[in-house]
């Protein structure tokens, strides 16, 4: 298992964010947005500094965190909430986001970088029950498109259960991954994002595991996963609060030692949304985990 964490967590200077991130002993990393641009819009001059950043401090990349098919209604009744101004985000048409695709591909054949980032579509304001079996049939039509591009480039395209989209929790994101069967999609799946997924508006079909158990359905289906915690605060306006790994009511350690014995080979990714002194924490409670992980026989 390959420890991993998403560069602009760390700091928005990229240089910076690797030198902190060589320091403590993370040979990989992932990028989500540089210079005040997501990935996929970067200049051919901008991903050339990328590269030599990276090549300068001897560190590889092993996602292009993008945001495509995230601001896109998938219905053209669907009406969609801005995300905050400080998470970059690409806006714009299914056609636009397939361009995008397309560019995205050529930097991640430039960066040597294998997985490419994508969402299952915005959950619209205007429906309250979202991920029923009609919006998967129409996910799975609007993903054909860049499943095919994605083999043709023998990229990965990793899919994220995502609180905001369509499908917040593995096990849904996991449909979409099966009918495929291809090798260019896979599932990304974000435990706390499982966790945190609004109960009113999921299917009552998929409210019934726990974490654990959730892992277990979808394990075949995972090529990247994401690690945060959250604490749930009764009576609070947001109840679920990001914090420090460890110091949230999901349990890791259970999760990493099912992730161990099911020789998962893949890259652990710290995504852990608080401050940046709690970052640098994070990463080092997260060094502590694994250390004691892999000292177990």
């Amino acid at each position: 298992m390959k420890r991993c964490i998403i560069t602009d967590q760390v700091n928005s200077d990229f240089e910076e964010a690797l030198r902190k991130c060589k320091k403590l002993g993370y040979t990989h990393v992932e990028v989500h947005s540089l210079w005040g641009k997501t990935i996929e819009t970067l200049s051919d001059d901008e991903v050339s500094k990328v590269k030599e950043i990276l090549c300068k401090n001897q560190i590889q990349l092993t996602c292009l965190a993008t945001t495509l098919f995230m601001m896109v209604p998938l219905r053209q009744t669907d009406i969609l909430s801005k995300f905050s101004p400080g998470f970059a985000v690409s806006e714009g048409s299914y056609e636009d986001h397939l361009l995008l695709l397309k560019r995205t591909l050529d930097i991640a054949d430039r960066l040597d970088c294998p997985n490419i980032r994508i969402f299952p579509f915005r959950a619209p304001d205007n429906r309250i029950i979202i991920g029923d079996d009609d919006d998967q049939f129409l996910i799975i039509e609007k993903l054909r498109e860049p499943v095919r591009m994605a083999e043709k480039r023998n990229k990965v395209l990793l899919l994220e259960n995502c609180p905001y989209s369509h499908l917040p929790k593995g096990t849904m994101t996991k449909k979409i991954v099966e009918h495929f069967q291809s090798p260019a999609l896979q599932l990304l799946w974000d435990p706390a994002n499982s966790y945190r997924a609004v109960k009113d508006r999921i299917p009552r079909k998929y409210l019934n595991s726990t974490l654990e158990e959730e892992l277990k359905l979808i394990y075949k289906c995972i090529g990247h996963i994401h690690v945060k915690d959250y604490k749930y605060i009764l009576h609070e306006p947001k109840p679920f609060k990001h914090v420090i790994l460890g110091q949230g009511d999901i349990d890791y350690k259970t999760i990493l030692r099912s992730l161990k014995e099911k020789d998962y080979h893949g890259s652990l990714s710290l995504e852990p949304e608080v401050n940046a002194p709690d970052t640098i924490v994070t990463m080092i409670v997260f060094n502590s985990m694994m250390e004691t992980l892999n000292s177990r026989h």
